[in-house]
């Protein structure tokens, strides 16, 4: 049973010790993968193979033909030949795994589904001392086993068990059209489709492969096993202790031949448009001023007026403003990007009254990209934090002359390609968010802190704290209301850059992060830019927002026709 810590979670001291329910040491990548991380995690290491002896009478050539359903035979085809994803290759662990001692268990099943362990291998499952099992094999387990690790049986479910349970993995959220894609962790109860969430994902769904979408989460949900042993050790695991999820989602199960041919239609429907849109359909953004304060997005609403700066040229956009009011004059840098060059550059407006009339002007250009000029004020001074991921560094940069003139003074995380970096002062402590360009930039979320701005910056615990694309990337400026923090972020499920999302921040140590949405910010649907915003900057009584809409860009369409022909003959 998981010991009683009154609302607290003990801290695991001792070595953290866990069986694998498996099919042998033949493990698919991603699975080998979830085992690598969690045996280079300090006092972490397996300590007994389970191997489900009921899989060569479940895999012998009687029992599949048995199980072949002709209702559903084209996606058993489909599944079996071409659906490969490289997630699913099989990886040799026989070395790993050679002094590791193995059980094999053969379990009784009751009523349709369920499988119990037999009572002798119960307990000798339990004469190991085990922490946690890792389920990669069997079916729907029931009964002691459930109880006999200490920290319970742990399981993964490739899918939002909110909007779907059953599967197959990832499949129905395609053939529903919708644009995200889940995963959870669970320690398993008796409950069907009802256990415990240790942790939850979400990212974009691929609408165009189902052998890419399940690898995506595949691949995704690897890390979760060893961020649970990481919480462990932190004594921050009281979800351990959670009530088991009261999901009540339609059960789902192979499609039909019907079903299949349905899929097969928005599969090519989805990929046409894909690049249809990609070739005539181009982002253009443009910086706007909102007449409230940016706390006022908490409370549900009307849309506020904006006042747009003049409209950019047909070839380049305006987005990621960041603002600072000085004796009545209003400074915005943001990113300026030219589609005829394709490279982000650091612009900024000046005003006083009126920002419809501020002409744009250069600020900060390099050899890389650069964006999301995220402005901060310590000490007198005034310093920026643009994302330059391609440098693959989080830089600081301090104006030597505002807002034209800057000097780079350190590169507060290395080799990190940090992208859309907002930095916070909260609880005594300096907070850097961001996304990572090379690990899923616009669903998972890294947490950094140090005790002064130019560091030492060290990295959250359990980074990536969050794996959500519909409010992980940063969005602009946190804010403190009421003595809460919070953390605008980008809603990227739908299309990227479609809207934002304000974050409460309820747990922020550099052991543990908990956050909920508490507010949204929609673009105008009657406004000049109706088709997205990604980014919001408080400034007083005001809120520096941008806007985006589609337009058809010949200097665009011409780089994504490039693009797209030279990968083509890389291919070929």
């Amino acid at each position: 049973m998981i010991p009683e810590t009154n609302g607290t979670f003990e801290r695991a001291t001792a070595p953290i010790r866990f069986g694998v329910m498996c099919f042998g040491p033949i493990f698919q990548k991603w699975q080998a993968r979830c085992l690598q991380k969690l045996m280079a995690l300090e006092n972490v290491a397996p300590a007994l193979l389970i191997i489900d002896d009921d899989s060569a009478e479940r895999n012998s050539l009687a029992s599949r033909l048995k199980r072949i359903r002709w209702n559903q035979l084209v996606f058993q085809l489909y599944n079996n030949f071409l659906v490969k994803p490289e997630a699913s290759r099989p990886v040799d662990l026989s070395e790993t795994f050679k002094d590791i001692p193995r059980l094999p268990c053969r379990t009784v099943k009751k009523g349709k589904f369920s499988q119990y362990f037999r009572e002798e291998d119960i307990e000798t499952i339990r004469n190991y001392n085990l922490d946690f099992i890792l389920r990669f094999a069997y079916g729907i387990i029931r009964g002691e086993i459930l109880k006999t690790p200490r920290y319970g049986v742990w399981s993964y479910h490739h899918g939002d068990e909110e909007r779907y349970r059953g599967g197959p993995p990832c499949f129905w959220e395609i053939y529903h059209d919708d644009p995200v894609s889940g995963a959870l962790l669970q320690r398993l109860t008796d409950r069907l489709d009802g256990g415990v969430a240790l942790k939850k994902g979400r990212i974009n769904t691929c609408l165009t492969s189902y052998s890419r979408n399940l690898n995506n989460i595949l691949l995704e949900s690897s890390g979760w096993a060893s961020q649970v042993c990481i919480d462990l050790r932190q004594g921050a695991a009281d979800y351990l202790e959670a009530p088991p999820s009261p999901t009540d989602a339609p059960i789902y199960y192979s499609p039909t031949n019907r079903q299949m041919a349905v899929f097969g239609a928005k599969i090519i429907r989805n990929a046409a448009k894909r690049a249809a849109q990609a070739l005539f359909r181009h982002d253009q953004w443009n910086i706007g001023m909102a007449q409230q304060p940016i706390q006022a997005y908490l409370q549900s609403g009307k849309h506020p007026n904006i006042v747009w700066m003049p409209a950019p040229m047909k070839n380049q956009f305006f987005a990621d403003p960041f603002a600072l009011k000085k004796e009545d004059r209003h400074t915005i840098l943001f990113e300026e990007l030219d589609y005829r060059i394709g490279r982000g550059r650091i612009f900024f407006f000046q005003f006083d009254d009126d920002p419809s009339k501020a002409a744009p002007l250069p600020a900060m250009e390099n050899s890389f990209h650069m964006s999301y000029p995220y402005l901060i004020e310590n000490e007198g001074e005034i310093y920026c934090v643009p994302e330059t991921y391609e440098a693959s560094e989080i830089a600081l940069y301090r104006a030597v002359s505002f807002p034209a003139k800057w000097e780079k003074i350190a590169a507060l995380v290395e080799g990190v390609q940090g992208v859309d970096s907002t930095i916070a002062y909260f609880d005594r402590r300096w907070w850097l968010f961001c996304a990572c360009q090379e690990n899923g930039p616009n669903h998972n979320l890294f947490v950094y802190y140090a005790d002064d701005l130019l560091g030492p910056w060290r990295s959250h615990a359990n980074n990536p704290v969050k794996t959500d694309v519909r409010s992980a990337r940063p969005g602009g400026t946190p804010f403190i209301h009421e003595g809460t923090l919070y953390r605008p972020a980008q809603d990227c499920s739908s299309a990227y850059g479609a809207r934002l999302i304000i974050n409460r921040v309820q747990k922020l140590t550099p052991e543990e992060f908990k956050e909920e949405a508490a507010g949204v910010i929609e673009p105008d649907p009657e406004g000049p830019y109706p088709d997205g915003c990604h980014t919001a900057c408080a400034m007083g009584n005001v809120t520096i927002i941008d806007g985006k809409r589609w337009i058809f860009i010949p200097s665009a369409f011409w780089q994504t026709l490039k693009r797209g022909l030279r990968k083509i003959v890389h291919r070929g």
